[in-house]
């Protein structure tokens, strides 16, 4: 549990991290929040929402983090309050963004001009919040990108390794969870602004503009990226097939060699007659054979580009 609390002029943020009900209550007498925020901040598998009430917004939204473990990504759920003059937000893990968030808010009011004052609203930090969330995602989404470059020339040199398809597995599933972490941020966006209006005097609309530009331009971003890994998976499927058919053509070859072979070596072990089966040099003449129809039998199959 983490708890954050910073007040600049009339305007407070708190931030809790993964948050017990001793908190969450103190924060619901302190602000008179209503049962449904207390039961929902309490949950976090909270399916992403925005609910206005007499005097505040709720919202809930997720955005992706990753484990540098496990290099996987996963959902770390937001939850925030906007009233009057104040902001809460909860997460349910670790965000290293707030504190750098929170410096550079700090160093944005203290160069505000008069006519900036709508900066030190709870809107306005929110705002702050979700483009610091989406300038990280875009931010791997260009190395995603750059990774699938590499991920491409390694399976165009045929090093299609165990490693590569467990890569592309991890890259396929992130892509996924991705778009669905984001696609449901243009409608909360979009209520937001809406309701922004009754709440707030000051015109924002920019910058919800700004954000709904950047959920589009991620969700283009993650479309490509998710085509490109299809087209990756669809490349090491054919080249895999093409291995298999061509160890298969080998096995082939040496089949059917082996038992040219073995017709000839068994025919003289038959407990019958045979012609000058009691002579020495018989052996040496059936060796050579055998050894002139295995070499004849390799050239053939090279030639016919059978391997």
């Amino acid at each position: 549990m983490k708890d954050e609390q910073i007040k600049i002029w009339w305007t407070t943020w708190i931030h809790l991290v993964d948050p017990d009900k001793k908190q969450i209550d103190k924060l619901v007498d302190k602000y008179n929040l209503h049962e449904i925020i207390e039961q929902d901040f309490l949950d976090f598998t909270t399916q992403d929402k925005i609910d206005t009430y007499d005097d505040c917004l709720f919202l809930v939204m997720r955005f992706p983090k990753y484990n540098t473990k496990t290099k996987k990504h996963f959902a770390n759920q937001m939850h925030a309050i906007l009233g009057k003059n104040f902001i809460i937000t909860v997460t349910s893990y670790v965000t290293n963004n707030v504190e750098k968030i929170q410096n550079q808010y700090r160093e944005e009011i203290a160069e505000a001009e008069d006519d900036e004052k709508f900066k030190l609203s709870p809107y306005y930090i929110l705002y702050k919040i979700i483009d610091a969330m989406y300038d990280k995602v875009l931010t791997w989404m260009t190395k995603f990108n750059q990774d699938l470059i590499k991920l491409e020339d390694s399976t165009m040199d045929e090093k299609l390794t165990q490693e590569i398809l467990s890569e592309l597995l991890i890259k396929k599933r992130s892509a996924v969870l991705m778009k669905h972490i984001i696609t449901p941020h243009s409608e909360i966006l979009s209520e937001l602004q809406t309701a922004t209006i009754n709440f707030y005097e000051w015109d924002l609309d920019v910058y919800f503009e700004d954000l709904q530009y950047k959920t589009d331009k991620i969700l283009s971003l993650v479309s490509i990226a998710y085509e490109n890994t299809e087209s990756l998976f669809d490349m090491s499927d054919t080249l895999t097939t093409i291995r298999t058919n061509k160890t298969i053509s080998i096995l082939t070859i040496f089949t059917v060699l082996l038992w040219i072979l073995t017709w000839i070596s068994g025919l003289y072990w038959m407990n019958v007659e045979l012609p000058a089966q009691n002579m020495l040099w018989v052996f040496w003449r059936l060796l050579g054979w055998m050894i002139a129809i295995a070499i004849l039998t390799m050239v053939y199959f090279k030639i016919k580009k059978r391997f």
